[in-house]
């Protein structure tokens, strides 16, 4: 189990919809819980949201912290 702690019930819902969306795309767990603590904080810090779409803010959040940087790939050259 997790050692994040929430302040309200929203923050829980929060926390365990995303934990399920990024454990389904295949996110290891210390990786889930980085991006759950970064959604929380964001959830807290953020004074309005577009009506009903906290929770898609909030993984879309998530996602864009944990999505790979991706190197540009090398062409290779005709010799």
């Amino acid at each position: 189990m997790s050692l994040l702690t929430y302040q309200n019930s929203q923050e829980a819902f929060i926390g365990k919809h995303i934990h399920a969306a990024l454990q389904t795309d295949g996110y290891e767990t210390s990786d889930i819980n980085r991006g759950i603590q970064e959604v929380l904080r964001f959830y807290r810090t953020t004074c309005t949201f577009t009506k009903g779409r906290v929770f898609d803010s909030c993984l879309a959040k998530a996602r864009n912290l944990l999505k790979p940087i991706k190197k540009p790939t090398k062409k290779g050259k005709a010799a």
